[in-house]
């Protein structure tokens, strides 16, 4: 793939370029780290090689699509962007317009690609109205969101994205590590609570004191989770992985209907400023009242 006179990392050039080259590119993609406008041009730069129609290297830079997507006038391609600083300025109906189009068959290429830049721009409901279609998109839609940093998306949408990071001048480290911390404490939680033991389940929650961030990811992460449990509750063929599938065994739909719907309310109240030290022992005692049936010995 042609990069030009762009500074990327290595390892985004070598990941991007195999998947534009290898006709692999994922149905959404999210470009992290790097500047405002070495995030904008790498999404362009992409649109133009998935849609370069001369062979070889690509994108060309020089063919019709090529030159269209550059100047902003290509049929297919829709372009979005947040104002840097103002975190709710994409707006819920920017993000069903792009829905409802999505839907609509491009008019030259093989599919039509949505750019959203600065898309930790998007709030909690433009970011669930655009979950829905990235959960079931057509065939005839690719996205593209760019944003600083993988943490500033919702584990919902992170979950049905391709992440490519740029370079590593952006924060990005930080954000990383906070992801990790956040996985590893979901996890050790609902290892405890499948295992229904209360004092670990305290004892997991101890990484996510005075970290709202923290505590947030691990309960989206924790509610998604328990949502592929229950998935793979009724679909013989559903795709688990070992935590998944301990969690299908332990828990009962109903109880993993209620450490949802309990995360769920842990994660809006957290999006309200609530109390930390409270959500904590809320989460604690919260999971341990899901769990006061008796095992359902499955």
């Amino acid at each position: 793939m042609n990069f030009g006179k762009l500074q990327l990392s290595d390892e985004f050039k070598r990941s991007l370029s195999s998947a534009v080259d290898k006709d692999a590119f994922s149905h959404a993609a999210l470009f992290t780290g790097g500047t405002v406008k070495e995030r904008k041009d790498a999404a362009i730069l992409t649109a133009q090689a998935l849609f370069c129609g001369e062979k070889g290297e690509k994108p060309c830079l020089k063919c019709v699509s090529c030159k269209k997507v550059k100047a902003g006038i290509h049929p297919d391609v829709t372009v979005v962007s947040g104002e840097p600083g103002k975190p709710r300025s994409i707006k819920i109906d920017t993000i069903r317009d792009i829905r409802n189009k999505a839907y609509i068959l491009p008019n030259e290429a093989p599919f039509q690609i949505f750019i959203i830049l600065e898309a930790s721009c998007m709030g909690e409901e433009s970011q669930n109205a655009l979950l829905k279609i990235l959960e079931e998109p057509p065939e005839t839609a690719r996205f593209i969101l760019a944003a600083r940093s993988r943490d500033d998306l919702r584990q919902t949408i992170l979950s049905r994205v391709s992440v490519f990071q740029l370079n590593d001048e952006s924060g990005q480290a930080a954000g990383e590590k906070e992801n990790q911390k956040a996985a590893a404490a979901g996890r050790k939680i609902l290892e405890a609570a499948a295992e229904r033991n209360e004092f670990k389940i305290i004892l997991g929650t101890a990484p996510l004191e005075k970290d709202r961030k923290a505590f947030k990811a691990a309960a989206e992460t924790m509610a998604l989770t328990l949502r592929n449990a229950l998935i793979s509750n009724y679909k013989a063929d559903a795709v688990t992985n070992e935590l998944t599938g301990r969690l299908s065994k332990a828990f009962t739909p109903g109880e993993i209907l209620k450490m949802q719907n309990l995360l769920k309310t842990l994660y809006s109240d957290a999006d309200k400023n609530a109390n930390e030290n409270l959500l904590i022992t809320r989460l604690s005692t919260g999971l341990a009242e899901c769990l006061s049936e008796k095992p359902s010995g499955k």
